[in-house]
């Protein structure tokens, strides 16, 4: 079992070096603790008792950097805390954490023989939580439980885009997770709708990613309390995105949600063809959000790949990847605030001949008659329109778009 072997490394680095120790998962809950070695202060024997660091502590090893630290770093100790000094290292694995190793440095610090066999220890313990850590923190996040600065140094930083595949109906069997569980992720419409789902693995920058390690295959559970894994049929959602991803050197976080397979994806790769590899083999559809600036807005990121999944269900000509900006009308549809007519808001002359010409059906003569225009005048005023909100007159379902986004505009104007 992992959480055998990480324990028995960590009881040989404490006894080596004769200190106690602890690792925390990436939200700062105790995972493992070893027996005592040396001084065992307020805070640690608090923190064995309770399985977590109190918040109070935790404030005071993250303005000390612990967060995002990518080296070992040491935390001067707190008589008002009951916390003697510690050296804190980042457990890190592919490039990504998972976790933080602590050791008590009350009676002084380690040697340098011992800090680098602590470091190199560290590597190994690593390598050996490798798995659901992430998919965990990405549910948290989206759940509001935790703040983009923690989640950040273990999801990444910068652009990203969430791509959502959407379990053709009929096969929800395929996706359910443990049903002991049941891990509620919020939204709010087109920013994500109340789901329920539990957590896949990932491994890339962007997450855990399903294991494909060689060693036999045990599977490492997704819903971050490492009990059981993550069922689905090789059929399924579950086993065909697993399949898919399981073939990529660098593949991205995913977590099932209700009926989704929800991958979160950096800003520059292309979920177009990730979209069609997966819809392909799992034999759903796709949706795949706008571009955003970082995780501070992936649940909106989230609500569109989910908005998106659902117009390509809704509207076949769509699929099988539909991508939120040129949803159209769907975009309307599920979020009433998501077209905003762009710059023919400052051409109100324009945005009135729009609103004519389509309330009368398309007919250029009556509109003409109707504002006093000679019919140049208004085909004039049409083709400047097409030219503004990047749309054609000629085709149905863009017409409809503007259309409703013209009477969306009175609606919320009161």
């Amino acid at each position: 079992m992992i959480a055998h072997d990480v324990q028995d490394l960590l009881d040989s680095l404490a006894m080596a070096v004769g200190r106690g120790m602890a690792v925390d998962d990436p939200e700062g809950r105790v995972v493992a603790h070893s027996v005592h070695h040396g001084e065992v202060d307020q805070v640690r024997a608090q923190a064995i008792l309770s399985r977590s660091v109190p918040a109070e502590v935790e404030v005071w090893q993250e303005a000390h950097g612990v967060a995002t630290t990518r080296e070992p770093v040491r935390i001067p100790a707190n008589p008002a805390l009951g916390m003697a000094a510690r050296l804190c290292v980042p457990l890190l694995h592919r490039g990504r954490r998972v976790g933080s190793l602590w050791i008590i440095e009350g009676g002084g610090p380690l040697s340098s023989e011992e800090e680098a066999r602590t470091v190199r220890d560290a590597a190994a313990i690593a390598a050996l939580l490798d798995g659901g850590g992430s998919s965990h923190t990405l549910r948290r996040l989206l759940n509001g439980e935790i703040t983009v600065r923690r989640a950040a140094g273990i999801l990444g930083e910068g652009p990203l885009r969430v791509l959502a595949v959407r379990v053709p109906a009929g096969r929800g069997d395929a996706v359910r997770g443990d049903g002991s569980r049941g891990d509620a992720v919020r939204g709010d419409g087109p920013r994500g709708d109340a789901v329920r789902g539990d957590l896949v693995r990932g491994d890339g920058p962007r997450g855990d990613a399903v294991r494909d390690d060689g060693a036999g295959g045990e599977a490492v559970p997704g819903d971050g309390s490492r009990g059981g894994a993550v069922p689905g049929e090789p059929g399924g959602l579950v086993g065909a995105v697993g399949d898919e991803l399981s073939r990529m050197r660098r593949p991205p976080a995913f977590a099932v949600v209700d009926r989704h397979a929800v991958l979160l994806l950096n800003g520059g790769e292309d979920a177009s063809a990730l979209g069609e590899s997966l819809a392909a083999r799992a034999g759903g559809l796709v949706g795949v959000s706008a571009v955003h600036p970082g995780l501070g807005s992936l649940r909106q990121a989230y609500g569109e790949a989910v908005a998106a999944a659902r117009a390509a269900a809704a509207e076949p000509a769509l699929g099988p990847v539909a991508r939120w900006p040129e949803l159209g009308v769907y975009r309307l549809l599920a979020d009433p605030t998501a077209y905003s007519l762009g710059s023919l808001r400052e051409h109100p002359a324009l945005a009135v001949t729009l609103e004519t010409y389509l309330d009368h059906g398309g007919d250029a003569q009556e509109t003409a008659r109707l504002l006093h225009l000679h019919r140049t005048s208004l085909y004039y005023r049409l083709a400047r329109i097409e030219e503004l909100t990047g749309r054609s007159l000629k085709d149905g379902t863009q017409r409809l778009e503007l259309h409703l986004a013209l009477k969306l505009a009175r609606w919320n104007a009161v």
